[in-house]
């Protein structure tokens, strides 16, 4: 993993260290954000489920404080207490005169209470009479003593029950289910029972007094219960279970937790000492997975959106410190390669700019060193030369060519006379003044001079041809520049070529350059070949052989003394033909 990292390029490595760095922290915090939001969400909704069964079972405690006041309105009833205290047994007359009696009263009591079904008034006889909030009211002879009623004879005076929750069928023929208020009605002063009464409350009193409007998002995962003490249902909100009678097991521990059925719910509970109700808000499990995978979303879409943000911030940051270090790194290949004219630019990054101006300076000096041991060079060749010179006197070797000259005329020997004086005229330019410059019409004359002898030598193997534009003869270029190139041509280009062989020379002015062309109608060069030679050609290290007379050495020449926008460029084919390019500037020299 390492050396895979290693092998990285310093923009990548920064790019990941960033991103891999940020990534985590915002993991972190990601999943520190979404424990701390589980556990407020579950606090926050255990909170409200505590607060809706209090609330629930205080508006449950008012109401039936209510109601128990009312039972107490109609208990003292002066009228109540006479009728039943005088009833003396089932005359029905009379229970009719009762009826119409307490008709009114019980109305005028059940009506601003719209959730009371009924309320009946039993007689110790057994005589009932029932008012049903429909507008009518039955008599009814039940000899039979209730339950309720024998267990309130053996409670305190003051005593009443709230039955369980049961169906009861109306004067009308419907059918609702009621919750009961029960009490023994006692004459006063004496405190002797004369009789009993039930109130009946509707069950959906119950969802009047429920209110869950606040809990939006809630509701379908929320359950409400009124559990008598032993655990019948009094009232289910969601009217499924109403009057049933369950077994809960409430845990012990603190996780508030309760199973019924196959379900797990979030619970609150709260009793009241009024009713001995337990009011039961369950909250299902899969809210709190819902909401937790809501949270789980949210952090998840942030966390993305913020990762990718960092990794494009990263991938930027790093882009732009890596980038000189990048730029930097091309160029030492080109370094590399023998380019030493590119040089880094300041960008105002006071480290960047101290790197670029070292090693711009660097490449300055190693300009200067190519240029010292390349006149180095020229100075040792130039030497040779004026060695050479000095041990052959140049006048003696004139002299001898001329008279070899005259003789081959005088005998007739016209071919020799030409080649003498060819040679001559060769010689005596390539002899003197080799590091100056001169006009393109004595190089072209130069090169007349050996391709005339060339020609003797190969006979009709090729011809010569020139296409010199007039405005281009002065032109300005270094001495025996183009005697290399031709001499590449005949005895490379042409060698096996036994007739047909063309050489052409061109030299034109474009965008003030000096274009000069040399085409060979010979072997060609293969695609590798060519391009390991213009590889060679754009080398800036001088050949360790010192041939000045080179393709390379050419080259050199030219770079050094223009500049690296001047050069010599190669084109060949295979069997087709080579051209060679030279591109100067184009001078003249007017001295």
């Amino acid at each position: 993993m390492k050396k895979l990292f290693r092998s990285l390029s310093i923009k990548t490595k920064m790019f990941l260290t960033f991103a891999g760095a940020y990534t985590i922290i915002i993991t972190v915090i990601g999943v520190v954000i979404y424990l701390s939001n589980v556990n407020q969400m579950k606090v926050q909704t255990q909170s409200l489920s505590s607060v809706l069964s209090t609330q629930f079972s205080r508006t449950i405690d008012l109401y039936f404080q209510d109601i128990e006041r009312l039972s107490l309105a109609i208990f003292t009833d002066s009228y109540v207490q006479e009728a039943l205290e005088n009833y003396e047994g089932q005359n029905i007359k009379d229970d009719i005169e009762i009826r119409k009696s307490l008709y009114p009263r019980l109305f005028n009591q059940a009506y601003p209470h719209s959730g009371i079904e009924g309320i009946t008034l039993y007689t110790n006889e057994g005589t009932s009479f029932y008012y049903e909030k429909s507008g009518d009211m039955e008599i009814n002879y039940e000899p039979v003593k209730k339950e309720w009623m024998a267990a309130l004879d053996h409670q305190k005076k003051g005593a009443f029950f709230l039955l369980p929750t049961k169906k009861v069928s109306l004067i009308n023929g419907d059918e609702e289910r009621t919750v009961s208020l029960a009490r023994n009605i006692y004459n006063i002063p004496q405190r002797e029972k004369i009789g009993s009464l039930k109130i009946d409350i509707n069950i959906h009193a119950f969802d009047k007094l429920l209110e869950i409007e606040n809990v939006k998002g809630l509701e379908d995962h929320l359950r409400i219960l009124v559990l008598s003490k032993n655990q019948t249902i009094i009232y289910d909100h969601m009217n499924k279970r109403t009057g049933e009678k369950i077994g809960l097991n409430f845990p012990e521990n603190k996780e508030q937790i309760l199973t019924w059925g196959k379900k797990s719910y979030l619970y609150a509970s709260d009793y009241s000492n009024f009713t001995n109700w337990n009011t039961l808000v369950l909250i299902d499990n899969e809210f709190i997975k819902y909401e937790r995978n809501q949270i789980m979303l949210f952090i998840g879409i942030s966390g993305v959106i913020a990762i990718l943000l960092i990794a494009l911030i990263s991938y930027l940051f790093s882009y732009n410190i890596a980038k000189p270090y990048t730029k930097l790194m091309e160029k030492m290949k080109r370094v590399e390669e023998g380019d030493l004219a590119d040089r880094m630019e300041l960008i105002g990054n006071e480290e960047i700019d101290v790197m670029a101006r070292v090693y711009n300076n660097m490449l300055d000096s190693l300009n200067k060193l190519i240029v010292e041991v390349y006149e180095s060079s020229l100075v040792e060749k130039n030497a040779k030369i004026s060695a050479l010179q000095s041990q052959i006197n140049p006048h003696f070797l004139y002299n001898t060519l001329n008279v070899m000259k005259s003789i081959s005329r005088v005998k007739g020997v016209e071919e020799v006379a030409e080649i003498s004086e060819s040679l001559a005229d060769l010689f005596k330019y390539s002899m003197k003044d080799l590091d100056k410059k001169v006009p393109l019409s004595d190089e072209l004359d130069h090169i007349d001079n050996y391709l005339r002898i060339q020609q003797h030598r190969f006979k009709d193997r090729f011809i010569s041809e020139q296409r010199i534009s007039d405005d281009v003869r002065q032109a300005s270029i270094p001495k025996l520049l183009l005697q290399p190139l031709v001499e590449n041509a005949v005895t490379h280009g042409l060698a096996d070529k036994r007739k047909g062989g063309v050489v052409q020379l061109n030299a034109y002015s474009h965008n003030e350059q000096l274009i000069i062309e040399i085409y060979d109608n010979g072997v060609g060069m293969t695609e590798q070949t060519l391009e390991k030679v213009n590889k060679k050609l754009d080398s800036r290290i001088i050949d360790s052989e010192g041939e000045g007379l080179g393709l390379h050495n050419v080259a050199q020449r030219i770079r050094l003394m223009y500049g690296h926008q001047y050069k010599i460029m190669m084109e060949s084919r295979i069997n087709i033909g080579t051209k060679v390019r030279i591109v100067l500037p184009f001078l003249i020299d007017h001295n």
